[in-house]
């Protein structure tokens, strides 16, 4: 069969209804998106899907067919004119069994500047049952029957955006031009299968033309055992520990040395965005940049980052966690620390992406320094990883990677806990005292001279968008405090 068109069912009442709905959140830019232009909308979308055989052929075998209804959820320019031609796809993150969003808090200022759409996809039937059980009335309809439906749904949704109206996904603007499609953490891996098994590949031969202009997978390591690569048949949920160690028995995985958990080989190109968490995972599955066409590549690391370190305070999602209650495990705790210069990054490395998609290079992005100890080998699951360190300076902060004001000029520490969870640490920011901030940097005066000349050689780099270095100057100005 070749890749389905998906048939798009508006569903009613998405700007105060819709799960994630940014209309409902507290905090800005969301709570003004009319004000910008931009409205909320919601399709129950259908089609039918391959399910695949999990192999050494590439792309798999296909082994069988479901037809599966999904929701997406739609931020978007209402006037065509306002409209810049590119969409972004978020895979929602389904790690906590119902949807979270993990990109568009942190790049909806830029995206609404930019005019650009955004379309989160539900993608896993865990996921689809929580919408189930908190809306009956709303959600009752969608049916997700296997967790390898995710391949083909990405594929048609794609292709079926690359048409007039988005295929009645974007009614009333013209067809885009530049689709970018992303993943963090679970969901992030998702795209490196789909990346790694030619299914891509495969879209685009069935289609005719390029399904996908860029792929950014975040906060996702090919070398993190259970969920750094995602099995391209898996389906069902396992439980694990706080150091994601399966719970009741080893979970099935592709071996730690199989090719497939590093991405080679795409036409179009690919980025991974990894906090200093992911680097640690990432040492033995590390590869160079690439610009030699058919194998586009570029990971981007950003110190003093931790793995859960969304921009938007949970608690300005009180619509959506009364919904979530319904769901089992009720909603996780908001993270300690938000690290809040990742807004300025995240642009930065979205307009790297794209540009590249244009024909200009990504710029490249030193690694983060990490080591491993004498006598470590690749743990056989990809779980323990405490034979490897990162190089830090004398305040802790990592050398190399994606470099920001935070760890270039800093006002604090920013420290992972030692005690912590192996795999996703705990991470606290330690602000310095009057004393200290006198002692480095004399006055706010010369701070803020010494930020603005850092920021525009980093916006020099690609680190940093030109257009955002006044306000990052600003914001660790602020975050100083007395002197």
């Amino acid at each position: 069969m070749p890749l389905s068109t998906l048939r798009a069912v508006a569903l009613d009442g998405a700007r105060d209804a819709a799960f994630l709905s940014p209309a409902r959140w507290t905090a800005a830019p969301h709570d003004r998106l009319r004000d910008h232009g931009y409205d909320v909308f919601e399709y129950a979308v259908s089609g039918e899907a391959r399910l695949y055989a999990q192999g050494a052929v590439r792309p798999p075998a296909t082994a069988g067919t479901v037809f599966c209804t999904t929701r997406v959820l739609v931020v978007r320019p209402v006037a065509d004119e306002a409209f810049s031609g590119r969409v972004h796809v978020e895979l929602l993150n389904p790690s906590t069994g119902y949807d979270f969003p993990m990109y568009w808090p942190d790049l909806a200022a830029h995206l609404i500047r930019r005019g650009d759409a955004y379309v989160g996809v539900t993608c896993k039937d865990v996921t689809v049952e929580a919408l189930r059980r908190m809306s009956p009335e709303r959600y009752g309809d969608l049916s997700f029957p296997h967790d390898g439906a995710v391949w083909d749904l990405l594929g048609s949704l794609a292709a079926t955006l690359r048409s007039p109206h988005g295929g009645g996904v974007l009614p009333g603007l013209r067809e885009p031009t530049r689709i970018l499609a992303t993943g963090w953490s679970q969901s992030g891996s998702f795209l490196r299968t789909y990346l790694s098994e030619g299914l891509h590949e495969q879209h685009c031969a069935e289609t005719g033309r390029t399904v996908v202009d860029a792929f950014l997978i975040g906060v996702s390591s090919g070398g993190f055992g259970p969920m750094g690569y995602v099995n391209v048949d898996r389906h069902g949920e396992m439980a694990f520990d706080a150091d994601l160690r399966p719970v009741g028995g080893r979970l099935f995985q592709l071996p730690m040395d199989d090719t497939r958990r590093t991405v080679r080989g795409s036409r179009v190109p690919v980025l991974e965005l990894m906090s200093e968490d992911e680097a640690l995972h990432h040492l033995w599955h590390q590869r160079p940049d690439s610009d030699v066409p058919g194998d586009l590549y570029r990971c981007y690391q950003l110190p003093g980052r931790g793995h859960e370190s969304g921009l938007l305070d949970e608690a300005d999602r009180g619509a959506d966690h009364a919904q979530a209650q319904a769901a089992p495990g009720g909603v996780e705790a908001a993270p300690p620390l938000r690290h809040e210069a990742s807004k300025y990054l995240l642009a930065a490395t979205v307009e790297n992406l794209l540009g590249w998609a244009d024909g200009v290079a990504a710029p490249r992005v030193d690694p983060i320094a990490v080591l491993a100890r004498p006598g470590s080998r690749l743990d056989a699951d990809g779980l323990d990883y405490s034979g490897t360190y990162v190089l830090s300076d004398v305040d802790g902060h990592a050398l190399g990677g994606m470099r920001h004001l935070e760890v270039d000029l800093p006002v604090a520490r920013i420290r992972r806990a030692p005690d912590g969870p192996v795999t996703i640490g705990t991470w606290h920011r330690e602000p310095f005292g009057p004393a200290e901030l006198a002692r480095r940097y004399t006055s706010p005066q010369r701070l803020r001279r010494l930020a603005n000349a850092r920021a525009w050689q980093l916006a020099e780099r690609g680190c940093y968008l030109p257009e955002d270095v006044a306000d990052a100057v600003e914001e660790l100005c602020r975050a100083a405090g007395p002197f």
